[in-house]
């Protein structure tokens, strides 16, 4: 399942989760191997740079003459062998040779056979300390814990720092170089190995059906594992949404924190006259209306109707009737004295690179190129929303991007541009795993023998705009 995925991914530009959700429909695979094949495909795509890297080193064929199939169970296996700790070496090879036997051309399986136990045979183990001496032989699975291998293989991060960043930490060389143009060393490894990890399923809570507190006190008679900060309950086990208590009654939405603050920073009054103008799938709507107590009006847009569905159906399983879908080129044209929205939610298209974790797919998709068509597209909509939003009003411009151009450099550009708008705050949010501690969390999570209980945050950004 995982290799399909990732061929579908690499030859058809699939998303994966797509591609995931058309096989498990096909062969209903149990919850387990569901999370198993999950976990292959996207830990071997978010880990694709150093994967490939590794199968150049201890091959001597070059990467495009090596058959889709057999790259893809290459990248698992070395996947499994380095960053599963729980997969032993001999069963993720053998698992990869019976699978190159059945999926490919003659001499397959000696060829996949050869390259993992060449792999095999260089690793030296975990470690859990930096030994600075040996940066060229560690490849990291999180903060703490690496695998440990006998020869320097990566590049010198004395001569070429950029590159040994991409290569031990798996991410394009161009993003590199530019996170490494405005962040200290530390502060780009914690991006990459934050953007590396697997997050956890953050959900949002009801507020119109059901308290946080009651939601958490039935996932644990559900024995579920959960932590609660604030309306956000966040998951210790992996499960489906829709195998939790109260999916079908509407007691949550799956939302990270971080997209939750947009909604609370515009904080938006019940009577309001709403618009959220860049709405699918309906997170942050439903967030409004939750938060207007279904009272006022909302109009979401989007561009296609099929993603105005979506918003549909998240509304009647919210029990929400405030909201009105529009195609966004429906949309009046607005008027500069006027206005027709208290408040305007532009939740903007944007690169993702706060929320590489959770699209392992963008490392591989995005290029420089796009982010100054994403700054323009960014712009026409913040324009678009000062003609919409009356006077006294306010925007709220959001991105999960951590990079300037799409958020503090081009909230600038807005406000030089239109002089009747003030800058009330802005943030950036960076993809962290918080402590434990800091948080409320179940009596049964609180031992602290157990400190890889952790609350995940997303990257983004945020600007309260207001209209004077």
């Amino acid at each position: 399942m995982a290799v399909n995925a990732l061929l579908a991914f690499d030859h058809d530009h699939q998303i994966i989760q797509a591609s995931l959700d058309v096989i498990f429909n096909t062969h209903r695979p149990e919850t387990r191997q569901k999370n198993l094949a999950g976990e292959l495909a996207y830990g071997a795509c978010r880990q694709m740079i150093t994967l490939d890297y590794l199968i150049k080193k201890h091959s001597h064929r070059n990467m495009r003459h090596i058959d889709p199939v057999v790259r893809q169970i290459l990248r698992i296996g070395l996947y499994q062998m380095i960053y599963l700790s729980g997969t032993p070496d001999f069963a993720a090879v053998n698992e990869a040779v019976d699978q190159a036997k059945k999926c490919s051309g003659r001499g397959a399986d000696k060829f996949v056979n050869a390259l993992l136990r060449s792999v095999q045979r260089d690793i030296e183990g975990p470690i859990n300390q930096t030994d600075q001496n040996r940066l060229r032989a560690i490849l990291w699975l999180d903060q703490h814990t690496g695998c440990q291998f006998k020869s320097d293989f990566l590049p010198d991060p004395a001569k070429n720092p950029d590159k040994f960043f991409s290569l031990a930490y798996a991410h394009p060389l161009w993003l590199i170089e530019r996170w490494r143009k405005r962040y200290d060393q530390e502060k780009v490894r914690n991006l990459c190995l934050t953007h590396n990890a697997r997050p956890p399923l953050t959900l949002r809570i009801n507020s119109l059906q059901v308290r946080p507190a009651e939601y958490a006190e039935k996932l644990a008679r559900a024995n579920i594992r959960a932590i609660t900060k604030d309306q956000a309950i966040q998951l210790i086990d992996r499960t489906s949404p829709e195998q939790l208590p109260g999916y079908n009654q509407g007691w949550f939405t799956v939302q990270d924190v971080t997209a939750m603050k947009a909604v609370n920073i515009l904080n938006p009054h019940p009577g309001d006259n709403v618009l959220d103008l860049c709405a699918a799938p309906g997170g942050k709507t439903t967030q409004l209306a939750e938060s207007m107590n279904n009272t006022g009006h909302i109009v979401a847009c989007d561009v296609n109707d099929q993603k105005l569905a979506r918003i549909r159906e998240n509304c009647w399983r919210l029990g929400i009737s405030i909201v009105q879908t529009n195609l966004a080129q429906d949309l009046p044209a607005g008027d500069d004295q006027t206005g027709l929205f208290d408040a305007v939610l532009v939740d903007a298209p944007c690169s993702n690179t706060g929320v590489m974790a959770r699209r392992a797919e963008v490392r591989h998709r995005l290029k420089p190129i796009h982010l100054n068509r994403l700054a323009d597209l960014q712009i026409q909509l913040l324009n678009q929303a000062a003609n919409l939003v009356r006077k006294g009003g306010r925007i709220l411009y959001s991105t999960c991007s951590i990079e300037p151009a799409e958020n503090e450099l081009l909230v600038q550009k807005f406000l030089q541009s239109n002089d009747s708008f003030k800058l009330v705050s802005e943030k950036i949010y960076f993809p962290e795993i918080q402590k434990i501690s800091e948080y409320d969390a179940p009596a049964s999570l609180s031992d602290p023998q157990k400190p890889h209980y952790q609350l995940w945050q997303d990257g983004g950004y945020t600007a309260l705009l207001y209209q004077g």
